[in-house]
């Protein structure tokens, strides 16, 4: 028998029943002038114009760049975190994305809501040779804590390109081709709090130069730069954390699709040819600023791609007679804008549809300003919008800083894999400045909303009722309320000839952990019950009712603790008023007493809270005459407020469960309607809050065959 008080424990939000190793060196991240330069002509992964099964793009990488070691700038060292080798070895290293004194990580949610939160660890070191000997970097091992176990990498490295000459330094980054999984580490829950770095150097095997270092997540999120009124209905971005290697790492291509023809597909509806730029959905998409900013750089007169023919050599053709002279090129048209101590670049935008008011250095945007449309111009095999944002060093160089992870701070994901057609998951994981989840082949869809794609109501009301919903369909009206940012407070089950339906009050959810379950036999009910309340939840409704002759429970249950509690299902009633005493004369107060009637007899389920009402009345089984009599006795002549009605047919009559309290807050008015028809409970329903006052509880029963409602409100 569920007893228990609730206790603080874990994060958890649920709805109703339904509910690495390490890469080949990269020399672009070094902040220096010339390296930056050349670097930012290869800034883009493209993205060809060949589909496979399903519908959607392959993506590749072409890197135009030749990685070149970088001279040891004066003062370099000692602007860097240093770590010191041996006496013989003169190695200091510089770190990123640091943020303070940690390394951050890459943060997603999971590919739904429903699983726990994922990262990616991609580091930089930028291996300093102080010494007068030339040095060979042989292997970096990576050691971080999963839980309690250690978890080793030892990084892959090419030995020609890790020999570093006196007054030299080599890029190194835990890295991965493009869109493989490769040497980025692949981080879930527990997410580790240090990671250990050891650089082992030839003839130095047994004293590496290691560096321990504090992790943490990044947290600057951005806007998504996409917004949902400029998308159809059944279409979405397409993208995840999954892009090249090096300074791009945690780089985005977004693409758009749609579902046609019981298919998923990044062409247009009805469209075939992948070699036109104007068959894509992305094509000609509106781009908007992530954030406030300033206009640092900016292309808008580079030809937009003809198709190539996806060798190098087409490749190369196409940037010698398209975009190969722009200092920028690769980014095809794009902007560079300050966003703070972040630049982020939008790249491959169609030929002059950049907002000529932003093209002018210095020219200052605003979150959400339009920038261009989506094209296909630059380092890119077909239409995308490539974005990807680093430290801001100076105006003269966007590329110059470090590489950061592109967060975002609106919108919500699901993974594709998970959505195999429309409607059919509403656990979309919303983006609290966090990226876009990925693997290899596991890509996302992307709602670019402050609003859940389920969510059917407006996201400001007190509240949102309903009344008479069928069983069957009770789940699907359920999911186009939670997602609003609304959680249960009430749930009331109840059966006209055999067939079941429900009444529920949704209250605003900001900061409320909740879960809530339906159509639970008591066998369920009971693992409902332990598993949350052993997280922390504490039962705040529960309701018996039948569905095709069965006993079920719907209850709901919210992450706090100050209140005490105790709860009992499934008892029958002479058990139940045989403890009634001992109950409240320990101090606790009933706050849920649902009733349901099997083979003749009458079976409670109840929730008790240790409050003060000024005293309380429970009646839990009362004829309609009663309930009426009950209500002048004590609402009328000793001013006790109704705050809890359950209805439930005993025999062949209709029975309400009631309680009364003394004193209850927000019950400065309140009213309650008594015995209305569905149409009659709509109308009293819609003039109370149009009046300014809140449902506190709505029972439904049957009589005579149909089905009548109960309601109080109060403000």
């Amino acid at each position: 028998m569920p007893t228990k008080k609730a206790a603080p424990k874990a994060s958890v939000k649920k709805q109703a029943t339904k509910k690495a190793a390490v890469k080949k060196p990269v020399a672009k991240a070094a902040p220096k002038k010339a390296v930056a330069k050349k670097a930012a002509k290869a800034t883009k992964a493209v993205l060809a114009p060949k589909a496979k099964p399903g519908g959607i793009a392959l993506i590749r990488h072409y890197n135009f760049t030749v990685n070149q070691p970088y001279k040891l700038e004066a003062g370099a060292v000692k602007k860097s975190p240093v770590r010191k080798g041996p006496a013989a070895l003169k190695v200091t290293l510089q770190l990123e994305p640091k943020e303070g004194t940690s390394l951050v990580y890459h943060p997603t949610p999971g590919f739904t809501s429903l699983e726990p939160l994922l990262a990616q660890l991609s580091v930089l070191a930028i291996v300093w040779n102080t010494g007068s000997q030339t040095i060979d970097l042989d292997k970096v091992e990576l050691e971080y804590k999963k839980g309690n176990t250690t978890i080793k990498k030892d990084v892959f490295l090419p030995s020609d390109q890790l020999i570093i000459d006196p007054g030299f330094g080599w890029a190194w980054q835990n890295s991965r081709p493009y869109h493989e999984n490769g040497d980025v580490v692949f981080l879930d829950t527990p997410l580790p709090t240090q990671v250990k770095l050891s650089f082992y150097f030839k003839n130095y095997s047994s004293t590496p130069v290691t560096s321990t270092q504090s992790l943490k997540p990044y947290t600057q999120g951005l806007a998504l730069p996409f917004k949902a009124a400029d998308f159809a209905k059944d279409e979405f971005v397409s993208g995840y954390s999954m892009h090249g290697g090096g300074d791009q790492v945690f780089a985005y291509d977004f693409g758009v699709r749609g579902y046609y023809k019981d298919a998923w597909s990044d062409l247009k509806a009805g469209k075939t040819d992948w070699a036109k730029n104007e068959n894509y959905r992305i094509w000609g998409r509106p781009i908007y600023a992530m954030a406030d900013g300033v206009v640092l750089q900016f292309d808008n007169k580079i030809p937009n791609n003809w198709k190539p023919d996806g060798t190098d050599a087409g490749l190369k053709k196409q940037k010698d007679e398209l975009w190969g002279s722009f200092t920028y090129g690769g980014g095809g048209n794009h902007f560079y804008i300050r966003h703070g101590n972040l630049v982020a670049l939008y790249a491959h935008m169609q030929k002059d549809s950049l907002n000529t008011k932003f093209t002018k250095n210095g020219a200052t945007v605003k979150k959400g300003d339009f920038l261009g449309l989506a094209g296909n111009s630059g380092n890119s095999t077909g239409p995308h919008t490539h974005v990807h944002v680093k430290t801001y060093k100076n105006d003269a160089e966007p590329e110059g800083g470090f590489f950061r992870s592109l967060l975002f701070n609106n919108g919500y994901a699901i993974g594709q894999g998970n959505y195999a057609k429309p409607g059919s998951n509403v656990n979309w994981s919303k983006l609290q400045n966090q990226g876009v989840p990925g693997l290899k082949s596991k890509a996302c869809f992307v709602h670019p909303s402050e609003v859940h794609p389920y969510c059917a109501y407006p996201t400001n009301w007190g509240e949102v009722a309903k009344h008479g919903v069928p069983e069957s369909s009770y789940q699907t009206e359920f999911d186009k309320i939670w997602p609003c940012g609304y959680y249960p407070i009430w749930v009331d089950a109840y059966d006209v000839a055999g067939n079941t339906f429900f009444n529920a009050i949704f209250r605003p959810s900001a900061g409320v952990q909740w879960v809530a379950r339906h159509n639970m036999d008591g066998t369920k009910y009971q693992t409902e019950f332990d598993t949350w309340t052993k997280q922390g939840y504490r039962l705040i409704n529960i309701n018996s009712y039948l569905l095709k002759g069965k006993v079920r429970y719907a209850a709901v249950w919210i992450k706090d603790n100050s209140v005490g509690w105790f709860a009992y299902h499934g008892q029958p009633l002479d058990w139940h008023e045989a403890n009634f005493a001992k109950n409240a004369k320990a101090g606790w107060v009933p706050a849920n007493v649902s009733c349901v009637s099997v083979g003749g007899k009458i079976y409670v389920s109840a929730l008790w809270e240790k409050k003060n009402t000024g005293g309380f009345y429970l009646r839990p089984v009362m004829s309609l005459k009663e309930f009426v009599d009950a209500f002048e006795q004590y609402t009328n002549k000793e001013k006790f407020k109704l705050v809890y009605l359950d209805g439930y047919t005993h025999g062949s009559s209709p029975k309400l469960s009631g309680i009364w309290y003394k004193n209850q807050p927000n019950y400065n008015t309140w009213w309650e309607k008594y015995h209305l028809s569905f149409n009659q409970y709509q109308t009293e329903y819609n003039n109370m809050l149009n009046s300014g006052f809140l449902t506190r509880c709505v029972a439904g029963y049957a009589d005579g065959g149909v089905a009548r409602f109960e309601g109080i409100w109060s403000k």
